[in-house]
């Protein structure tokens, strides 16, 4: 039973830290766009950046029912993302728990 739930939590945290990685680079780039760093790009950037849109949105969306814009700054990716490493770190922490105590 442990091995079924270790690896439930190990599956979990892979998806947490994908999604982690998406929400990261969708933050990145945004920025680097709006300072004008790198440009919009072609066909292929847009297309990657319409599927990081379609990743992250429906989660950022739930988020901002819940938090309002601080001084008309949309926070809910840093809050996302806060939250994804505070939840894999309970799952870390919690899979240490789970694994057998090794002898010395």
């Amino acid at each position: 039973m442990e091995i079924m739930l270790e690896t439930l939590l190990w599956c979990i945290e892979c998806v947490l830290e994908l999604y982690f990685i998406l929400a990261v680079v969708n933050i990145t780039l945004y920025w680097c766009m709006h300072f004008k760093i790198i440009g919009q790009g072609g066909a292929t950037f847009k297309k990657f950046l319409a599927f990081l849109h379609q990743i992250t949105e429906p989660v950022y969306a739930k988020l901002r029912e819940k938090i309002k814009p601080v001084s008309g700054f949309d926070i809910t990716p840093y809050v996302l993302i806060l939250a994804i490493l505070f939840v894999l770190h309970i799952l870390e922490k919690t899979r240490l728990v789970l694994a057998p105590v090794s002898e010395s």
